[in-house]
């Protein structure tokens, strides 16, 4: 099914871009959601018009990106976690953690934890240089000191609790629900579908 995008979904297209897309992602998700609408005459007469109004909107927020990038990139955060003894932290520092800390230290700004890039995962004190992306071209790189909270841990406290602690899921860089899912999830029967999304969650019970 060939759709205009009326507004940017990436990585899918960019506003003012007609493609091909599985008829299922365009009636329940680009559609409803005003992202899209099917591709005929008329809309393809528009393109052009909506091309150069995209261009315009993303060279505002690209400037408004790159002057938070300019702020972010004079921090120096500090964030304080439970460590052991050898500065090993009790799980790790998370991409939500950074964003509020940079939300705390900009007045008014809004920091998407999927913009945060951790190369590999912070368990340690020390200092770090965390690279971020902010919108398309621009980035931006945070300084970050980790701290110990001077309740020092046995590294066998660490060791036991560490798989405890509550993980963020993996960043991607999609910033839409997948195609292949929601087509998959809109071959389902109607009934099914409502079944699948309203009901309940059942918890266990174990017999005295």
């Amino acid at each position: 099914m060939k759709v205009l995008f009326l507004k940017d979904n990436l990585p899918t297209a960019m506003a003012g871009e007609i493609k091909e897309v599985k008829p299922g992602f365009a009636r329940n998700f680009l559609i409803p959601q005003g992202i899209a609408e099917l591709a005929n005459r008329s809309s393809i007469e528009r393109v052009e018009k909506l091309r150069k109004q995209a261009e315009v909107r993303r060279g505002e927020m690209k400037t408004k990106w790159q002057t938070v990038a300019n702020e972010i990139n004079l921090l120096n955060l500090e964030i304080v976690a439970q460590t052991g003894p050898t500065g090993k932290l009790f799980g790790s520092v998370t991409n939500s953690q950074i964003a509020s800390s940079i939300e705390e230290n900009l007045d008014g700004v809004t920091i998407d934890r999927r913009s945060i890039r951790i190369t590999q995962p912070i368990k340690m004190i020390g200092s770090y240089k965390v690279p971020m992306k902010l919108f398309e071209g621009v980035d931006a790189e945070v300084n970050l000191l980790v701290k110990s909270d001077g309740n020092i841990m046995t590294e066998e406290m660490v060791e036991i609790t560490e798989g405890k602690v509550e993980t963020e899921p993996e960043i991607t860089d999609e910033e839409s629900p997948s195609e292949d899912l929601i087509e998959e999830k809109s071959e389902l029967p109607s009934e099914e579908v409502e079944k699948e999304e309203s009901a309940p969650e059942i918890e266990s019970s174990e017999e005295e």
